[in-house]
């Protein structure tokens, strides 16, 4: 067999990743590791980027798809023209677009990764041009995609219901997160109380990862810890991502870091009292699963994707209601629940990898690249 070249489009991944930009590059990485016989090339929008990641692969700039208007108006045309000039067997959009001309195409074979069904369960939360790509992209991805994949059960099941796409069409590669050993941990924990005096913070604190998306329920939150912080006024709440919007406002023991680099991040994991992640909707919910494999405590919602993500090696509770989340909070303060929820979520992590999502990524590639042939040679 030939190796097979595949492309990945790689919109919204110039500097700071999301969880999907997380998903695409450490696919990528997998994919190397397993020495396979395939090609990879980035289709990448961002010549400028700083990422290394775009360094260890062959590149292929498309400057005009920068942005989401420039991805509606001139993907298809400029992917399309990029897969046969670069001779792929394979088009794989990790970010859930489909910018795809018209039908399957007999020249190669096209994959999207849709990550989740938010614009259609929670349309509130998504902005417009979003919910026009689900709309109208992703509506036809039924007839312009030979293979969907996604990364939960209940996102198949959302992506089936709410887009009209084939369940025999769309198939789950649950992602995977970096396993930390424990001599990676015992760092990250010799490292702490540095990067707390950087911060002019102390433990004991919980932590949040993520946007201050109102889908993210950070108010709930919020509300969670004053309860608590009345009876513990030590303890603190650290919000980890995007700047909120304008206007917000915390309250006494929070703080919001914004961005922080890789290595302050595993060390604000190993020393949180739990990640505190009670989202409304998540396709699958990268930051419980990296607080699992840290032996971070996690109390997530009892909703969506969470409950396979975390099984029993948390604390699921209803988004919607205060009382139960800042109970969860108070016990993980005890040191004895703390030390259980750290046996359990490392083992819990353990059953998430990248190699695993690499090999049944490929064997997607397969099988799509296979029938491509086929019908090619009649």
């Amino acid at each position: 067999m030939n190796a097979l070249r595949i492309g990945l489009f790689t919109y919204g991944m110039s500097q700071h990743l999301t969880g999907i930009g997380r998903y695409a590059r450490e696919l990528t990485y997998a994919l190397r590791r397993l020495s396979l016989p395939l090609e990879l090339i980035l289709l990448n929008p961002y010549p400028r980027s700083s990422l290394p990641w775009y360094r260890d692969f062959e590149t292929y700039t498309l400057p005009r798809l920068q942005r989401l208007p420039g991805v509606l108006a001139f993907g298809p045309l400029d992917l399309a023209q990029a897969s046969r000039k670069l001779r792929l067997d394979i088009l794989h959009d990790p970010c859930g677009i489909a910018p795809f001309f018209g039908h399957r195409s007999p020249a190669y074979a096209r994959v999207v990764t849709i990550h989740d069904a938010i614009p259609l369960v929670h349309p509130q939360y998504q902005p417009l041009l979003t919910r026009l790509v689900y709309r109208t992209y992703l509506a036809r991805a039924r007839v312009t995609a030979d293979r969907v994949l996604t990364m939960s059960q209940h996102s198949r099941q959302d992506i089936v219901r709410h887009l009209g796409i084939p369940e025999a069409l769309v198939q789950i590669t649950m992602p995977g997160t970096p396993y930390p050993a424990d001599s990676d941990l015992d760092r990250w924990r010799r490292q702490l109380p540095h990067i707390l005096q950087h911060y002019r913070l102390s433990q004991p604190y919980f932590l949040s990862v993520g946007a201050d998306n109102p889908r993210k329920n950070i108010a709930v939150s919020l509300e969670a810890f004053r309860m608590v912080h009345q009876h513990h006024p030590d303890t603190r709440f650290i919000l980890v991502g995007p700047p909120p919007p304008h206007g917000r406002t915390t309250g006494a023991g929070v703080r919001h870091l914004g961005y922080v680099s890789e290595e302050h991040l595993h060390a604000l994991y190993c020393g949180a009292a739990a990640l505190v992640f009670p989202s409304l909707y998540e396709g699958f919910g990268f930051p419980a699963l990296e607080a699992l494999a840290h032996g971070t405590p996690v109390i997530t919602s009892n909703v969506s994707s969470l409950p396979e993500v975390v099984g029993t090696a948390g604390f699921l509770v209803n988004p919607h209601e205060t009382a139960p989340l800042a109970e969860a909070m108070r016990a993980c303060l005890r040191p004895e629940v703390r030390s259980r929820l750290f046996h359990e979520g490392r083992q819990r992590a353990r059953r998430f990898s990248w190699e695993r999502t690499a090999l049944e990524t490929w064997g997607v590639y397969q099988a799509v690249a296979r029938r491509q042939h086929q019908s090619v040679n009649g």
